[in-house]
């Protein structure tokens, strides 16, 4: 694991999808009273389970939306005491694990502030706000591949408009179905305090993040209510 910041790691591996590297980075923070939170945790080791407790016990799993759930099992076997805070309504229904929204009221809000991405159903995207290292956490909503990358990842990158570039892919934007929620999530997102954004996929963004993450969303329009515009009519996100 690699220590970014005042009380945050990440571990990153190799995921392969469609035959294109994508890569995968797990999230660690520890939280005040000591304990750990994994966010979207990635394929288990041994070697890796040994570095996380080494900083402390894992008091919380949290899947961060409906497609990064696929190794959570194994880290809840590995830790039992832990709680698993799952974004998946199939998680829910299958009484593995609580409901996402419900971390807000379980750590401090000191600490960190969680908050749905809608717009986006079938993602069902929540960020996470780490306020003691003014990091901002996304899984997939957005993605900052590299040009150092295979060539047939190259390519798909390439096609799916997120090569060397921090935003959605096309993949991502197909999924957006209600660009004014959308607008209004990351509206809310842009007013904290964060200068850094961890992705699942790609580099960490830590140099004007806030003002990329504006900018990679802008091309989104909300349509303006007919109640209070008296017409529709587009305004950009944040």
């Amino acid at each position: 694991m690699r220590k970014i910041d005042t009380n945050i790691w990440v571990h990153e591996t190799e995921f392969k999808l469609f035959g294109a590297e994508f890569g995968n980075r797990m999230t660690v923070l520890l939280l005040r009273d000591g304990t750990l939170l994994i966010h979207s945790p990635v394929k288990i080791e041994e070697e890796l389970v040994k570095e996380v407790m080494k900083i402390g016990n894992v008091s919380y799993i949290v899947t961060p939306n409906n497609f990064h759930g696929l190794f959570a099992e194994d880290w809840i076997s590995k830790f039992p005491e832990a709680v698993h805070y799952t974004a998946k309504e199939d998680d829910l229904e299958k009484g593995n694990g609580r409901a996402l929204s419900e971390l807000n009221s379980v750590v401090s809000g000191e600490e960190i502030k969680l908050i749905k991405i809608e717009g986006a159903p079938k993602v069902n995207e929540y960020s996470i706000f780490h306020k003691a290292s003014g990091t901002l956490i996304l899984t997939d909503m957005a993605f900052n591949i590299g040009p150092d990358v295979p060539i047939w990842t190259k390519i798909f990158f390439k096609l799916n408009g997120a090569l060397d570039s921090f935003g959605p892919t096309r993949l991502m934007k197909s999924a957006i179905t209600d660009p004014e929620a959308l607008c209004v999530s990351m509206s809310e997102i842009l007013t904290l305090d964060f200068h850094r954004v961890i992705v699942s996929h790609g580099r960490i963004l830590d140099i004007d993040a806030k003002e990329n993450l504006r900018e990679s969303f802008s091309q989104f329009y909300s349509v303006k209510s007919k109640r209070s515009a008296g017409r529709l009519s587009p305004s950009r996100c944040g």
